[in-house]
């Protein structure tokens, strides 16, 4: 994603697949992130957010 830029809530919610897939795979979060073009934090973020709103 590109900086400055909200991402929509299906862009959100396929990157955060993308990201479990490739860690289930055995990457490391930081790789996958990487290759997701977004930030560690941004992803913790998100994913902290959206773990948060489904209960």
């Amino acid at each position: 994603m590109r900086r400055g830029q909200r991402p929509s809530a299906e862009q959100v919610v396929l990157m955060l697949r993308r990201i479990k897939v490739q860690t289930a795979q055995g990457k490391s979060i930081a790789v996958a992130c990487k290759e997701a073009d977004v930030s560690e934090q941004s992803y913790v973020t998100i994913a902290y957010a959206r773990k948060s709103s489904t209960r």
